[in-house]
């Protein structure tokens, strides 16, 4: 089976009781999607199966024979415990032994005794099996060092294929990727990807309905020669563009850029909008702070996760309490009284307060009712006022969202960084 212009495809199959009974969320498909399209090759699809060897086995089987499929990435499995047996059911749907490497065996034990375990003949004998079941992978595989006691590895299949095993725990997945990725199986797939060409147009607050109705508009449907995929998330609407004809698929992100004008805010550019923000306060050599009531912390979380971050964040008051708003960034009580925590008036005050209390020369602040409860037949749940305080002047945002609690922190967050973005993109 190949992909769009002949690409080499890829299967991920995800296992764990833990994993099929909802216990824990996976964290490891978006990474492995995202690495695979990098790469070139297409993931056909996604697959859940348990801790169950006869499961595993019959996915690799169908992948590799009935399906076609040129690469199957495998994650989880290769701990020390009875339950763990991806490595027999790769073993026996390759058709090939397993065997121990001491290699590896030397690895896994010194990463045990690293953690201080193995230091008494009773623990040497408790850790042992483990460390040995760990070590042991089908013949043929090439091994990658881990960065638990959990050694991923890759192996050749007939017909060009591989077969790549991660261990399960994110940090060690992505760990052992960089090295299966290196392999001599995933550059051989890597030489097979013909000439590909892929694009990306970014637009806000355009519904995935106007979107789809543009293309059709354009004249455009998919082929090998060109594909689009369009993706929507908390008010942001992003468009790619691939294919093997390079040409065709330029046109089109030019079409496209065209049709939506001001509503694109980046094309080829996959940063998340706080760090848009950033560079934008950076060429200003502005500062920034927030007032956060519903959101609590989280428009600072988002941009204290960026490295650089603090060249142009100053911080951010999280004033939930009425006293807090007071206390924290100079609310007056009177307008509390007069308007409600939830109001244009509010907002406007906790931004000018939060730009005073930093000395910020950019401030957002955010106060709404994100729910379940608290709202009211005037203010119902998703009510959120935004605003901006500025050297330029402010700006006052209302909103209405539907949506859980945690959907109406997120786009809260999400409307107003965007809000400051198109700001600051205004000439000066």
């Amino acid at each position: 089976m190949t992909g769009p212009g002949g690409a080499p495809t890829a299967r991920l199959l995800l296992t764990g009781d833990e994993l099929l009974r909802g216990f824990i969320q996976d964290a490891n498909s978006g990474f492995i999607a995202a690495r695979l399209r990098d790469l070139g090759i297409e993931l056909d699809s996604i697959r859940i199966v348990g801790d169950d060897y006869a499961a595993i086995e019959h996915e690799l089987r169908l992948a590799r024979d009935i399906d076609g499929v040129d690469l199957v990435v495998v994650t989880g499995g290769l701990g020390p415990t009875h339950d763990d047996r991806t490595s027999e059911a790769v073993a026996t749907a390759l058709g090939v032994a397993l065997e121990l490497r001491e290699d590896a065996l030397e690895v896994v034990e010194s990463r045990v005794r690293a953690y201080g375990r193995m230091r008494t003949p009773e623990e040497v004998a408790t850790f042992t099996p483990g460390n040995r079941k760990q070590a042991t992978i089908p013949v043929g595989a090439t091994w990658v060092d881990p960065l638990g006691t959990a050694p991923g590895y890759v192996v050749a299949a007939a017909n060009e294929r591989a077969v790549a095993v991660l261990p399960g725990p994110p940090a060690e997945l992505r760990h052992a990727w960089s090295g299966i990725e290196a392999s001599s199986q995933l550059l051989a797939l890597q030489a097979r990807v013909g000439e590909r060409h892929e694009r990306l147009v970014r637009l806000w607050g355009i519904p995935e309905s106007r979107g789809s109705q543009v293309l059709v508009d354009l004249g455009h449907e998919d082929s090998p020669e060109r594909r689009v995929t369009i993706c929507a998330r908390d008010g942001e609407l992003e468009v790619a563009v691939r294919g093997s004809d390079v040409a065709a698929v330029d046109t089109l992100v030019e079409a496209l850029c065209s049709s939506f004008d001001d509503a694109v805010f980046a094309v080829d550019d996959h940063r998340a909008v706080v760090d848009l923000v950033g560079e934008l306060l950076r060429d200003r050599g502005w500062t920034l702070a927030f007032a956060e009531s519903c959101t609590g912390g989280l428009l600072g979380a988002m941009v204290t996760e960026l490295a650089g971050s603090s060249e142009w964040f100053l911080g951010s008051a999280v004033t939930y309490s009425n006293a807090a708003k007071v206390a924290l960034v100079g609310v007056a009580e009177a307008t509390l009284e007069a308007h409600g925590a939830v109001s244009e008036a509010t907002a406007r005050e906790m931004a000018r307060g939060a730009r005073v209390a930093f000395g910020a020369d950019v401030a957002i602040a955010v106060t709404g009712i994100a729910g379940p409860g608290g709202g009211t037949p005037d203010k119902p749940v998703g009510t959120v006022h935004v605003a901006i305080a500025t050297p330029e002047g402010e700006q006052h945002l209302p909103l209405r969202m539907p949506g859980n609690r945690a959907i109406v922190r997120r786009r809260s967050c999400a409307i107003a960084l965007h809000a400051l973005r198109r700001e600051l993109s205004r000439p000066t």
